[in-house]
């Protein structure tokens, strides 16, 4: 008897923790419909930012499409759901401030933003963004060459020991991609190269980190990324959001960025 009350209870208690969900099976949970909102959220903007890339409303939906295929749902979910938060509109402001707060974060995390870093003296700065190029790049399976390069060479010099984190957003690489793009990163100072070769496996956000000598100074950050696929198994992969942020040696933005990922 003690063991059949005892399972009573535990169904009891299951069926309540159930009934307290504020959303229904068949919509997106919070939490998926906070991280589906924020890929989503990056995705717009990469089409108005870039909207000479999409020209055409197929080239756009590919984008969305991406996001969808990352997540695992269809456009049918997110719409149907999209329309139960829009009705439930105090849920949905829970999520919304949940998905901006995410957003604010990875901008923190990335620290002090700043342009223009080939002029001028920046050595004093903690922390400096200084990616001179468009911050969207695609790649698409009928390039015979998918690559794309990039060099920045400063009219003075970065300061010795620096650390240089290369950060982006990707989306539509699938599965079961033979060959996935590879970030190549290296920096010149004086006769010595230091570089980095990283593999990005997979959709989500990726961080690539560059540490130099600390008795030299940078002449010049340079790289690629390559990819060495050559059937049309994937549609569109697109790298968003580029950045390559320079932090100098014992700054505390450089205390906070190695504190951070010390806690992933």
């Amino acid at each position: 008897m003690t063991s059949r009350l005892y399972i009573c209870f535990i169904i009891t208690f299951i069926c309540m923790v159930a009934s307290c969900s504020r959303v229904p099976k068949h919509i997106l949970s919070e939490r998926k419909m906070k991280d589906v909102m924020y890929d989503m959220l990056l995705a717009e903007a990469m089409v108005e930012i870039e909207n000479d890339s999409f020209p055409t409303g197929k080239e756009r939906q590919l984008v969305f499409d991406a996001v969808f295929n990352k997540h695992r749902i269809t456009q049918t979910d997110y719409d149907s759901s999209l329309i139960w938060y829009g009705k439930h509109i105090d849920i949905f402001m829970t999520v919304y401030r949940l998905v901006l707060k995410d957003v604010n974060a990875n901008y923190a995390a990335l620290g002090e933003i700043k342009p223009n870093p080939l002029s001028g003296d920046i050595s004093s700065q903690d922390s400096i963004d200084i990616w001179i190029y468009k911050r969207l790049k695609i790649m698409r399976p009928e390039l015979a060459f998918n690559t794309f390069s990039f060099d920045i060479e400063p009219q003075n010099s970065y300061s010795p020991g620096s650390l240089y984190l290369f950060a982006l957003s990707v989306w539509g690489i699938p599965s079961n991609l033979k060959h996935k793009p590879v970030l190549h990163l290296s920096a010149i100072q004086a006769d010595t190269i230091v570089s980095i070769r990283q593999e990005i496996a997979g959709d989500g956000y990726h961080e690539a980190l560059l540490r130099t000598i600390a008795d030299k100074k940078v002449l010049r950050v340079y790289g690629n990324i390559f990819m060495n696929e050559t059937d049309a198994s994937y549609k569109r992969i697109y790298l968003n959001d580029i950045r390559l942020m320079k932090f100098n040696y014992g700054s505390k933005a450089l205390e906070s960025l190695q504190e951070r990922r010390e806690e992933l």
